[in-house]
């Protein structure tokens, strides 16, 4: 079967931007789970994860992305965009819209 999710890396300074695109659920948070991890093994000053062409996102995408956030050694590197509005709903229906580090990434 074939991942509905997919994450393409790219360097913008001294950041690694990952741009997530389609769906993030039970099956493919793995995915997500793992490329912010090799993303945090490199020596970068912010880890960007661009959530705007994700088109679906259940509670276990934010918590993988909130494992990652709360971890201590990564040192508050992770920045969120706010993503599509699917995912606005779930971080605000979580409570969790005014907690997540964002930033407007164009």
């Amino acid at each position: 079967m074939e991942s509905t999710l997919h994450i393409d890396v790219a360097r913008q300074g001294g950041a690694i931007v990952l741009n997530v695109r389609g769906e993030v659920d039970l099956a493919t948070a793995p995915i997500l789970d793992k490329q912010i991890s090799a993303a945090e093994a490199e020596n970068v000053a912010e880890i960007i994860v661009d959530l705007d062409r994700v088109t679906f996102m259940d509670s276990s995408g934010l918590q993988v992305l909130l494992a990652h956030i709360l971890a201590a050694q990564n040192g508050n590197r992770i920045r969120l965009t706010r993503g599509s509005p699917q995912v606005t709903r779930l971080f605000t229906v979580s409570g969790m819209l005014d907690q997540l580090p964002f930033i407007s990434h164009g």
